[in-house]
């Protein structure tokens, strides 16, 4: 295993992993600018800068002959362009699979018309494959590549509750800031909390640590669980009666395998912003942005005679691809002859 940031790109990419969290942490509106401008300006029209990107061929070029891979997987939509020309300057014949994880309007950076396989989440995700030049025939719509354990655990929500420690009957929230625990988490849940709707709070802060001994610290009305960074995720989700999240792609396309409905209350400019608009579209959850008007929401839907969790969750079900991973796979075979379509 080898990392592609740190072992084949200059400065400062090479350290990518660590500024990323940092940047959408301080300044997600310029991160999502930077982005934007990187795909929809620099890729595409009079301003399209294929030519410039072979600044980097000669490292691509030097992982290909490293690793001598059978097919190449590009996961990141920063690799993409530069595998094919890295590919194309070796004069050798390695299939190109992209695996898409934007969801619903992909940076540019993912598609090449010269890929062997591009593999989507989603119906919007495959017209801008299309109209970025992939042939229709390269394009897959398979979902997003959750963890397979989405699909395949199978516990009851009392048992998934009991497993946690949580009342088996009472009904639960749980609120989610991405592996950072960003975007006003603590506010939001200390104003559902505040507005005394009665349900449990489960508040994961990820790899925040200042903020869960923050929340940890406080004093709750009703019964709170604040946790770190959990890998029980699929328990937890199905565990729960609603998830108040940002718009990431990934915990998207797991609380839908669960059937689990959705409060989007924040973006990343530009990138995720396309995502929570596809969630409310397709009727899988509401977007709010005040914790004043999420705590009313929770408040509503947990109402008597609010039919509201029942339609998103039914929504959330019909946007999901349980066997994404498995579909991924399949695709990834075909391209290298190791099974026949």
């Amino acid at each position: 295993q080898i990392d592609v940031f740190r072992e084949y790109t200059p400065f400062p990419w090479r350290y990518a992993p660590e500024i990323y969290p940092r940047w959408i942490r301080y300044s997600p509106w310029s991160y999502g600018l930077v982005l934007w401008l990187g795909g929809d300006v620099l890729m595409q029209g009079p301003l399209r800068v294929d030519g410039a990107l072979r600044f980097m061929r000669h490292r691509f070029q030097r992982l290909l002959e490293d690793h001598a891979p059978e097919v190449i997987v590009v996961l990141h939509g920063a690799f993409t362009r530069f595998a094919v020309i890295a590919r194309e300057a070796l004069g050798v014949s390695i299939p190109i699979v992209t695996v898409v994880t934007d969801l619903a309007k992909p940076h540019l950076g993912w598609y090449h018309p010269r890929v062997d396989r591009c593999l989507v989440p989603c119906v919007p995700a495959y017209r801008r494959g299309l109209a970025a030049g992939v042939p229709r025939e390269r394009l897959r719509i398979v979902g997003h590549p959750a963890h397979p354990k989405f699909a395949l655990y199978k516990a009851s929500k009392e048992e998934a509750r009991r497993s946690l420690g949580w009342d088996e009957k009472a009904p639960a929230v749980l609120l989610l800031g991405g592996g950072e625990g960003m975007g006003g988490l603590g506010a939001i849940a200390q104003a559902v909390d505040a507005a005394r709707t009665g349900v449990r709070l489960a508040v994961v802060c990820g790899r925040n640590e200042r903020l869960q001994e923050e929340l940890t610290s406080r004093n709750w009305h009703g019964p709170t669980d604040i946790y770190g960074f959990v890998d029980d995720m699929e328990v937890m989700m199905r565990a729960a009666d609603l998830l108040i999240t940002k718009a990431g792609p990934g915990t998207i396309a797991e609380a839908a395998i669960i059937g689990l409905p959705m409060i989007i209350y924040g973006a990343i400019p530009l990138q995720e912003t396309p995502n929570a608009r596809y969630v409310v579209e397709r009727g899988a959850g509401l977007y709010a942005r005040r914790p004043q008007e999420i705590a009313r929401l929770v408040a509503r839907m947990f109402g008597p005679e609010d039919d509201t969790l029942l339609r998103l969750g039914i929504g959330a079900r019909r946007i999901a691809r349980p066997n994404a991973v498995f579909e991924i796979a399949d695709e990834i075979a075909m391209v290298t002859g190791v099974r026949s379509i």
